[in-house]
């Protein structure tokens, strides 16, 4: 844990000063995507180490997809962190942030919760197979809905908008692009451990 709030705490701050820095220098919204990009490495690579390494340790698969579906909930809240920190201060404006900040929120608080009960459960040297059902439709509902984020970006040229000063809404946009990358990189971990559920 200590690593990630490091690297939060770090990296929201980094995106925060070069988001208030782009304005005439297009250099800082490159280096905001650069930051967004190596977090998003650094999530996934990590929360994939971790889980991998409760497997390998002889635990049981139900606490090692409750540390994937933990990681998660770290990414949602790194990106609700940013994208309120950078709108609600008047770093930037941007109307549509708090419906954003709220879903971040939320899906933090689910991918926490189903870990917390994932991890009881295995503590206490049983399957939940309810909350492994919960967890594969949580996973997939995830996975499948960030490859659809990131295709639609991606086609929709959203990772262009910093080139273009008046949009306000890019480092979002970076934060959210990345973001799903590591929740799908995540999701797709967890799914691949999950137990049948019964």
């Amino acid at each position: 844990m200590v690593p990630w709030m490091i690297a939060i705490g770090i990296s929201v701050a980094a995106l925060i000063v070069t988001a208030a820095s782009r304005p005439g220098n297009v250099s800082m919204a490159y280096t905001h995507l650069g930051i967004a990009a190596c977090m998003a490495i650094f999530f996934a690579l990590d929360g994939i180490r971790r889980t991998l390494a409760l497997e390998s340790e002889g635990h049981s698969k139900s606490e090692a997809v409750a540390e994937a579906i933990r990681s998660i909930g770290l990414v949602w809240i790194w990106a609700a962190l940013v994208i309120a920190v950078t709108y609600s201060t008047g770093v930037l404006v941007w109307k549509e942030w708090l419906g954003h900040f709220i879903g971040m929120v939320a899906g933090a608080l689910l991918c926490l919760g189903v870990a917390s009960n994932l991890k009881s459960s295995a503590a206490a040297g049983t399957d939940d197979h309810t909350m492994i059902s919960v967890s594969r439709i949580l996973l997939l509902a995830q996975l499948v809905s960030m490859l659809v984020v990131i295709v639609g970006f991606l086609l929709d040229g959203q990772m262009k908008r910093f080139l273009v000063e008046r949009y306000t809404d890019w480092p979002a946009k970076h934060v959210i692009f990345f973001g799903a990358i590591a929740v799908a990189a995540l999701s797709g971990t967890g799914l691949k451990m999950l137990p049948k559920s019964k």
